[in-house]
């Protein structure tokens, strides 16, 4: 990648994108086997897009809204779309991957719980851990103490 720039990196980075999420999607099927199986029709394409669009603003933008608009459909559709292929709402995708970058930071560094909180754009780290303990049953203390 150090060796490519501008365009080609962009489609580079898209691409390498796309595969992960066709792994992810591999993965699921995997170990939930009771999803159904769909073809890669509309649907599909919708909730990639908002896997996508999840993975690059999950920092900043925790509500629904804002990834309908960015894809130019209703929350209502969106919700349609994330129950019939994942059977969890918007929100609890949104949530379950704020769980999963709050634990890396937990377990991959030494940042304080409140340091965790600013990076992933809390305003209120208190949050941030009711918000961890209702998605993990821990805090964010009790979770890097058991991983390590």
């Amino acid at each position: 990648m150090n060796n490519v720039s501008g365009a080609l990196r962009t489609q580079l980075v898209n691409n390498n994108t796309y595969n992960l999420f066709i792994a992810i999607d591999t993965c699921l099927s995997k170990f939930y086997p009771n999803l159904k199986y769909i073809d890669k029709n509309r649907a599909w394409a919708i909730t990639s897009r908002f896997l996508l669009l999840l993975s690059i603003h999950v920092h900043s933008k925790r509500d629904v809204k804002f990834y309908a608009d960015k894809m130019n459909i209703t929350t209502g559709y969106l919700y349609k779309v994330c129950r019939h292929i994942y059977g969890v709402s918007p929100k609890s995708m949104i949530n379950e991957q704020l769980t999963v970058e709050i634990k890396m930071y937990l377990t991959d560094t030494d940042m304080s719980v409140k340091d965790i909180a600013n990076k992933l754009g809390f305003e209120d780290p208190s949050y941030m851990c009711r918000m961890f303990r209702k998605e993990t049953g821990l805090s964010p203390i009790q979770f890097r103490n058991k991983s390590t």
